[in-house]
């Protein structure tokens, strides 16, 4: 039987099947999220209350999706809610007129100790003030995310769940001197998603005046979606059951979609890990 996707916009559900799948590629993730912290409206000052567990942030560009991604799989490793263990990742669009949707935002929604949480980059592990068997009804539950951004029109909420995925005999390593930033972010998420699922890590060039730059990006599945991780702007989610994150050439259409002039696409290397390359010469 098929089902289309049932999305969140303010006054109620849209059927979006066709709709939901543009929003995403035109999409690449939250762009600009991460890097501006809103302060909450005067009306709703909270009081800040203890997380249940603590969580380190993954501190790289445009992360809000891989930042929940990597929240849900701790959070389900460790089973936080117990016989509660509940978790997803919500996503929305944010639309700007009557026909630009903008890149969106993602967060972590989830149970533990008998209480509905949201952990956002921005705000960190924050209760969320819904009874537990509500957990569910993104009517619900999505409203109380959005009053956190008041100068925003989020539209197209949905949540993402997953499958269980066995993470490959040797995940990537943390290229954390690498003289490129794009390299150092993109291996940083790569090494922390690797300890849950397959993760592969790819670079590609793009134009830079009249020379040519390195960007790099990360390539997995989450909810039987292809997900690509670009520090420079945010994540891709493919339409379900489209490609797959080891298809260097899915990778490399795709990537040559979102960024204009980009080409050579292929597998990172891996590269040094203690030495910048000027102190590694000449060590034997």
């Amino acid at each position: 039987m098929r089902s289309s996707l049932r999305c969140w916009v303010p006054g109620g559900f849209v059927r979006a099947r066709a709709l939901a799948v543009v929003v995403l590629c035109a999409s690449p993730g939250c762009s600009y999220l991460p890097q501006y912290v809103p302060p909450p409206p005067a009306s709703a000052v909270e009081k800040l209350e203890k997380p249940p567990f603590k969580y380190e942030s993954l501190n790289v560009r445009n992360s809000c999706f891989v930042e929940s991604v990597h929240f849900y799989d701790e959070y389900l490793a460790k089973e936080r809610g117990g016989e509660r263990t509940w978790a997803r990742v919500l996503q929305w669009g944010n639309q700007e007129g009557d026909f630009k949707l903008n890149s969106g935002h993602a967060v972590t929604v989830f149970v533990a100790k008998e209480r509905l949480w949201a952990y956002d980059i921005n705000f960190s592990v924050r209760p969320v003030d819904l009874p537990i068997d509500r957990r569910a009804d993104i009517t619900d539950v999505a409203p109380k995310i959005f009053e956190r951004y008041p100068q925003f029109s989020p539209v197209f909420a949905r949540y993402r769940d997953d499958f269980p995925q066995k993470p490959a005999e040797k995940r990537p390593e943390f290229l954390f001197y690498h003289a490129n930033e794009d390299v150092r972010d993109a291996t940083r998420v790569a090494h922390e998603l690797g300890r849950f699922r397959p993760v592969s890590v790819f670079e590609f060039e793009l134009p830079k005046d009249s020379a040519k730059e390195t960007a790099c990006g990360v390539a997995f599945l989450f909810g039987r979606r292809v997900c690509l991780y670009f520090p420079r702007t945010g994540t891709h989610v493919s339409p379900p059951f489209r490609g797959d994150a080891d298809d260097i050439k899915y990778v490399t259409a795709v990537t040559k979609r979102l960024f204009k002039g980009a080409e050579n696409v292929r597998w990172q290397p891996g590269g040094y890990l203690f030495f910048p390359p000027g102190e590694a010469k000449g060590i034997k």
